[in-house]
């Protein structure tokens, strides 16, 4: 799964070997950070997601939990403190706006 949080943009997938864990991947360091801030990512150089973290599948639910239980924003985009990150928000935005215009007729 692809997950958007103001924090970052993680990839979350089942670990291959372990099924009780999942492996939660990003392109930068604190993307896992703002979800899992005590855990310290791996570094992968030639890895598509250079960043990840082996969690329990327990722990991301609780992660999960927690930032749905406390958001307060009403507008994701304008939650994002990180202009770079923002400005690659609004794209996948502007990527998925125009898909739903395909699937409307327009």
């Amino acid at each position: 799964m692809w997950l958007f949080v103001s924090g970052g943009f993680v990839s979350i997938v089942a670990h291959r070997d372990e099924p009780m864990h999942l492996l939660v991947r990003a392109r930068h360091p604190e993307h896992i950070a703002a979800l899992f801030p005590d855990l310290t990512p791996t570094v992968l150089l030639s890895a598509d997601y250079r960043y990840r973290v082996v969690v329990h599948r327990v722990a991301v639910q609780r992660a999960l939990s927690h930032y749905l239980a406390s958001m307060e924003y009403d507008n994701f985009k304008a939650s994002i403190d990180d202009d770079t990150y923002h400005d690659a928000c609004l794209k996948i935005w502007q990527t998925m706006w125009t898909y739903g215009l395909r699937e409307e007729g327009v």
